[in-house]
């Protein structure tokens, strides 16, 4: 997995991208389908899977932050809002893998940049286990502390 974080005065974007062994066609169905999604991220689900349909993160309490599908161009690219920020990723295909992309922005107003950026490197690590391999890389197996000391090292938030 290669990570790499750019500042500017609008705010923080991380771009993050891994190597997976299949096509592009069934990871970009992990990203964009609830039955997918729901299996490396549970908190997601999709409705009305288009541009302009949504994605919701279930939170707590009933309560579910609603975000808008802004590109959905089966199987190369999938972008959507994440709070006041954006995530898009981009599939292409190598030598029957996939290498998938991640960009996500986030403007310095965003109250968790950090653990935001270190979720979504669990996660990309944790999607391509459960790709490949059947299963999910647990929490407990993820260095968060370590990890979000080195990105807070790196982006000097």
């Amino acid at each position: 997995m290669v990570v790499n974080y750019i500042k500017n005065d609008k705010g923080v974007y991380q771009t993050i991208e891994i190597l997976i062994n299949e096509q592009p066609s069934t990871v970009f169905n992990y990203l964009t389908t609830t039955k997918g999604i729901q299996q490396w991220f549970p908190q997601l689900y999709v409705e009305n899977r288009s541009e302009h349909g949504n994605l919701y993160f279930h939170i707590e309490n009933d309560q579910d932050l609603k975000m808008d599908i802004l590109q959905f161009d089966e199987p190369k690219t999938f972008e959507f809002t994440w709070d006041t920020g954006t995530v898009r990723f981009q599939l292409a295909e190598k030598h029957n893998q996939t290498i998938l992309t991640l960009k996500e922005y986030l403007p310095y107003e965003f109250p968790h940049i950090i653990i935001d950026f270190s979720g979504w490197q669990y996660q990309m690590e944790s999607l391509k286990k459960l790709i490949e391999q059947g299963e999910i890389i647990e929490q407990s197996e993820f260095d968060f502390e370590s990890n979000q000391q080195e990105i807070k090292g790196k982006l000097r938030l």
